[in-house]
Protein backbone atom coordinates (compact mmCIF):
# COMPACT_ATOMS: atom_id res chain seq x y z
CA UNK A 1 0.00 0.00 0.00
CA UNK A 2 1.52 3.31 -1.06
CA UNK A 3 1.00 6.97 -0.29
CA UNK A 4 -1.59 8.73 -2.41
CA UNK A 5 -0.44 11.52 -4.70
CA UNK A 6 -3.25 13.91 -3.81
CA UNK A 7 -3.01 13.87 -0.03
CA UNK A 8 0.44 12.49 0.71
CA UNK A 9 -1.14 10.12 3.23
CA UNK A 10 -1.86 6.44 3.32
CA UNK A 11 -5.36 5.63 2.00
CA UNK A 12 -6.38 4.12 5.35
CA UNK A 13 -5.65 7.30 7.31
CA UNK A 14 -9.18 8.65 6.82
CA UNK A 15 -10.57 5.77 8.85
CA UNK A 16 -8.72 6.95 11.93
CA UNK A 17 -10.00 10.49 11.42
CA UNK A 18 -13.59 9.25 11.11
CA UNK A 19 -13.22 7.11 14.23
CA UNK A 20 -11.83 10.07 16.17
CA UNK A 21 -14.66 12.30 14.91
CA UNK A 22 -17.19 9.68 15.98
CA UNK A 23 -15.70 9.48 19.47
CA UNK A 24 -15.87 13.25 19.80
CA UNK A 25 -19.53 13.17 18.75
CA UNK A 26 -20.27 10.53 21.37
CA UNK A 27 -18.41 12.44 24.08
CA UNK A 28 -20.35 15.59 23.24
CA UNK A 29 -23.68 13.76 23.33
CA UNK A 30 -22.94 11.90 26.57
CA UNK A 31 -21.55 14.94 28.40
CA UNK A 32 -24.48 17.06 27.20
CA UNK A 33 -27.10 14.59 28.40
CA UNK A 34 -25.37 14.20 31.78
CA UNK A 35 -25.22 17.99 32.20
CA UNK A 36 -28.90 18.35 31.23
CA UNK A 37 -29.97 15.69 33.74
CA UNK A 38 -27.86 17.33 36.42
CA UNK A 39 -29.36 20.71 35.55
CA UNK A 40 -32.94 19.48 35.96
CA UNK A 41 -32.10 17.62 39.17
CA UNK A 42 -30.35 20.72 40.53
CA UNK A 43 -33.35 22.92 39.75
CA UNK A 44 -35.74 20.47 41.43
CA UNK A 45 -33.56 20.52 44.57
CA UNK A 46 -33.37 24.32 44.60
CA UNK A 47 -37.13 24.54 44.11
CA UNK A 48 -37.50 23.00 47.57
CA UNK A 49 -37.58 26.64 48.72
CA UNK A 50 -41.13 26.69 47.34
CA UNK A 51 -42.04 24.34 50.20
CA UNK A 52 -40.47 26.63 52.77
CA UNK A 53 -37.13 27.39 54.36
CA UNK A 54 -37.09 24.22 56.44
CA UNK A 55 -37.50 22.08 53.33
CA UNK A 56 -34.55 23.74 51.60
CA UNK A 57 -32.44 23.53 54.76
CA UNK A 58 -33.11 19.79 54.87
CA UNK A 59 -32.21 19.36 51.17
CA UNK A 60 -29.01 21.39 51.60
CA UNK A 61 -28.07 19.28 54.62
CA UNK A 62 -28.56 16.04 52.71
CA UNK A 63 -26.45 17.37 49.84
CA UNK A 64 -23.68 18.11 52.34
CA UNK A 65 -24.00 14.58 53.81
CA UNK A 66 -24.97 15.83 57.27
CA UNK A 67 -26.25 12.35 58.12
CA UNK A 68 -22.66 11.11 57.98
CA UNK A 69 -21.05 13.80 60.14
CA UNK A 70 -20.85 13.39 63.95
CA UNK A 71 -22.08 16.94 64.65
CA UNK A 72 -24.80 16.80 62.00
CA UNK A 73 -23.47 19.90 60.21
CA UNK A 74 -22.32 17.96 57.16
CA UNK A 75 -19.42 18.60 54.82
CA UNK A 76 -19.91 21.76 52.72
CA UNK A 77 -16.84 20.85 50.66
CA UNK A 78 -18.99 18.19 48.97
CA UNK A 79 -20.83 21.00 47.16
CA UNK A 80 -17.50 22.50 46.08
CA UNK A 81 -16.43 19.11 44.76
CA UNK A 82 -19.66 18.81 42.76
CA UNK A 83 -19.13 22.32 41.34
CA UNK A 84 -15.62 21.37 40.21
CA UNK A 85 -16.94 18.19 38.61
CA UNK A 86 -19.66 20.09 36.74
CA UNK A 87 -17.10 22.65 35.57
CA UNK A 88 -14.80 19.90 34.27
CA UNK A 89 -17.61 18.13 32.42
CA UNK A 90 -18.86 21.43 30.98
CA UNK A 91 -15.33 22.20 29.78
CA UNK A 92 -15.13 18.87 27.94
CA UNK A 93 -18.53 19.53 26.38
CA UNK A 94 -17.46 23.03 25.36
CA UNK A 95 -14.17 22.00 23.79
CA UNK A 96 -15.92 19.50 21.54
CA UNK A 97 -18.90 21.71 20.72
CA UNK A 98 -16.82 24.78 19.88
CA UNK A 99 -15.22 22.96 16.93
CA UNK A 100 -18.63 22.86 15.23
CA UNK A 101 -19.46 26.55 15.61
CA UNK A 102 -19.07 29.03 12.74
CA UNK A 103 -16.12 30.91 14.21
CA UNK A 104 -15.22 33.22 11.32
CA UNK A 105 -17.24 35.74 9.32
CA UNK A 106 -17.23 33.60 6.18
CA UNK A 107 -18.82 30.66 7.97
CA UNK A 108 -21.37 32.90 9.67
CA UNK A 109 -22.40 34.49 6.38
CA UNK A 110 -22.73 31.06 4.78
CA UNK A 111 -24.98 29.92 7.64
CA UNK A 112 -27.09 33.08 7.38
CA UNK A 113 -27.49 32.57 3.63
CA UNK A 114 -28.46 28.94 4.07
CA UNK A 115 -31.09 29.81 6.68
CA UNK A 116 -32.57 32.50 4.42
CA UNK A 117 -32.95 29.97 1.61
CA UNK A 118 -33.95 26.88 3.56
CA UNK A 119 -36.51 27.22 6.35
CA UNK A 120 -35.36 24.28 8.47
CA UNK A 121 -36.64 24.12 12.03
CA UNK A 122 -33.86 21.96 13.44
CA UNK A 123 -31.20 24.29 12.01
CA UNK A 124 -32.87 27.20 13.81
CA UNK A 125 -32.83 25.17 17.02
CA UNK A 126 -29.11 24.54 16.52
CA UNK A 127 -28.53 28.29 16.16
CA UNK A 128 -30.44 28.94 19.38
CA UNK A 129 -28.43 26.23 21.09
CA UNK A 130 -25.19 27.82 19.88
CA UNK A 131 -26.23 31.31 21.04
CA UNK A 132 -27.33 30.12 24.47
CA UNK A 133 -24.15 28.06 24.72
CA UNK A 134 -22.03 31.19 24.23
CA UNK A 135 -24.02 32.97 26.94
CA UNK A 136 -23.60 30.01 29.30
CA UNK A 137 -19.85 30.14 28.67
CA UNK A 138 -19.76 33.52 30.42
CA UNK A 139 -22.50 33.04 33.03
CA UNK A 140 -21.93 29.49 34.33
CA UNK A 141 -18.36 30.02 35.68
CA UNK A 142 -19.65 32.89 37.85
CA UNK A 143 -22.40 30.70 39.30
CA UNK A 144 -20.06 27.77 39.94
CA UNK A 145 -17.50 30.06 41.59
CA UNK A 146 -20.09 31.65 43.90
CA UNK A 147 -21.38 28.25 44.96
CA UNK A 148 -18.05 26.43 45.13
CA UNK A 149 -16.23 29.19 47.02
CA UNK A 150 -18.85 29.52 49.76
CA UNK A 151 -20.87 26.26 49.95
CA UNK A 152 -21.67 26.85 53.61
CA UNK A 153 -23.94 29.77 52.62
CA UNK A 154 -26.34 27.56 50.67
CA UNK A 155 -29.71 27.73 52.37
CA UNK A 156 -32.77 29.98 52.61
CA UNK A 157 -31.03 32.97 54.18
CA UNK A 158 -27.56 32.66 52.62
CA UNK A 159 -28.90 32.04 49.12
CA UNK A 160 -31.48 34.81 49.43
CA UNK A 161 -28.78 37.26 50.53
CA UNK A 162 -26.62 36.32 47.56
CA UNK A 163 -29.46 36.40 45.03
CA UNK A 164 -31.28 39.56 46.06
CA UNK A 165 -29.05 41.66 48.33
CA UNK A 166 -25.91 41.07 46.26
CA UNK A 167 -27.83 41.36 42.98
CA UNK A 168 -26.79 37.95 41.67
CA UNK A 169 -30.28 37.46 40.24
CA UNK A 170 -29.01 39.55 37.32
CA UNK A 171 -26.80 36.57 36.49
CA UNK A 172 -29.08 33.76 37.63
CA UNK A 173 -32.13 34.82 35.62
CA UNK A 174 -30.48 34.89 32.17
CA UNK A 175 -28.48 31.78 33.11
CA UNK A 176 -31.73 30.00 34.00
CA UNK A 177 -33.31 30.81 30.64
CA UNK A 178 -30.17 29.95 28.67
CA UNK A 179 -29.43 26.62 30.35
CA UNK A 180 -33.04 25.44 30.14
CA UNK A 181 -33.29 26.24 26.43
CA UNK A 182 -29.81 24.87 25.73
CA UNK A 183 -30.38 21.67 27.71
CA UNK A 184 -33.80 20.84 26.27
CA UNK A 185 -32.69 21.55 22.70
CA UNK A 186 -29.53 19.52 23.28
CA UNK A 187 -31.37 16.44 24.55
CA UNK A 188 -33.81 16.71 21.65
CA UNK A 189 -30.98 16.91 19.11
CA UNK A 190 -29.14 14.00 20.71
CA UNK A 191 -32.30 11.91 20.48
CA UNK A 192 -32.68 12.83 16.80
CA UNK A 193 -29.01 12.20 16.06
CA UNK A 194 -29.02 8.72 17.54
CA UNK A 195 -32.25 7.59 15.88
CA UNK A 196 -34.96 8.16 18.50
CA UNK A 197 -37.25 9.78 15.89
CA UNK A 198 -37.34 8.26 12.42
CA UNK A 199 -40.47 9.99 11.14
CA UNK A 200 -41.79 13.55 11.00
CA UNK A 201 -44.70 12.96 13.39
CA UNK A 202 -42.47 11.56 16.12
CA UNK A 203 -40.07 14.47 15.68
CA UNK A 204 -42.95 16.97 15.97
CA UNK A 205 -44.12 15.35 19.22
CA UNK A 206 -40.60 15.45 20.60
CA UNK A 207 -40.38 19.16 19.80
CA UNK A 208 -43.58 19.79 21.74
CA UNK A 209 -42.21 17.84 24.71
CA UNK A 210 -38.97 19.83 24.48
CA UNK A 211 -40.89 23.11 24.57
CA UNK A 212 -43.02 22.00 27.51
CA UNK A 213 -39.93 20.95 29.47
CA UNK A 214 -38.25 24.31 28.84
CA UNK A 215 -41.33 26.34 29.83
CA UNK A 216 -42.04 24.28 32.97
CA UNK A 217 -38.49 24.42 34.30
CA UNK A 218 -38.09 28.14 33.51
CA UNK A 219 -41.30 28.87 35.41
CA UNK A 220 -40.16 26.72 38.33
CA UNK A 221 -36.81 28.52 38.34
CA UNK A 222 -38.40 31.99 38.33
CA UNK A 223 -40.83 30.98 41.07
CA UNK A 224 -37.89 29.69 43.14
CA UNK A 225 -35.97 32.96 42.73
CA UNK A 226 -39.03 34.90 43.89
CA UNK A 227 -39.53 32.52 46.83
CA UNK A 228 -36.15 33.64 48.23
CA UNK A 229 -37.36 37.25 48.58
CA UNK A 230 -38.91 36.87 52.08
CA UNK A 231 -35.57 35.54 53.38
CA UNK A 232 -33.47 38.41 51.96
Amino acid sequence: MGITKTTGKFPGDTKGIKNWSGKLDISQSVSGVILALFLWTHLVLVSSILLGGDAMTWVAGVMELNFLSPDGHGYPWVVSFIAIGVAALALVHLLVAITKLPMNLRQQLALKKQMSVINHGDTKLWVWQALTGVAILFLLPVHLWLIGAAPETIGPVGSADRIWNDGVWLIYLPLLVCVELHGAIGVYRVAIKWGAARDINTRARMKRVKTIISVVFILIGIASLLAFLPYA
